[in-house]
């Protein structure tokens, strides 16, 4: 075997990572997304108990407080139908690479907003998992084994894909 050969071995296994990546992200959020979110009869009320403890402890950031208590707490069954909507679909487009950034754009800005929740150490973690779904974006992996790579090719300048 030849350092050519072994060369090119390597950049196809390379070219495959971004797509695991985003396939396995994408897995994550739709089974997170269906079955914490969506067929949850109490959606609104794990939103609750996710939400009033961090505010009780007073974690979240001060203008990031302000919202949750003046938006989201009024109206938890309209934000845990998002959040739900939200990981279901995004998780969707991430698996079969459809509108992947815009899938990505929409669950990194959840992750931003459950990290926001937490405080510094949960908006670390979950700046990590939106380097992680950034990843597959930035290599453009839904453009070489996805559906945007047909929708790229039909439609080049929409930048959804």
């Amino acid at each position: 075997m030849g350092a050519r050969m072994i060369h090119r071995m390597l950049k196809t296994v390379a070219s495959f990572l971004p797509t695991v990546v985003r396939i396995l992200m994408g897995v994550l959020l739709i089974v997170s997304g269906w079955s914490v979110w969506l067929t949850r009869p109490d959606a609104a009320g794990y939103l609750a108990d996710a939400i009033n403890p961090a505010l009780d402890a007073g974690r979240p950031f001060g203008f990031y407080e302000a919202f949750l208590r003046s938006v989201v707490v009024p109206h938890f069954g309209l934000f845990a139908g998002l959040v739900g909507w939200g990981e279901f679909l995004s998780g969707l487009s991430l698996t079969v690479g459809a509108a992947s950034r815009l899938g990505a754009g929409v669950i990194s800005f959840q992750f931003l907003n459950y990290g926001l929740l937490n405080g510094f150490p949960s908006l670390f973690s979950h700046g990590i998992m939106i380097i992680l779904i950034g990843i597959p974006v930035f290599f453009q992996s839904a453009r070489r084994f996805g559906v945007d790579k047909w929708l790229y090719a039909r439609w080049p300048r929409a930048r959804v894909w």
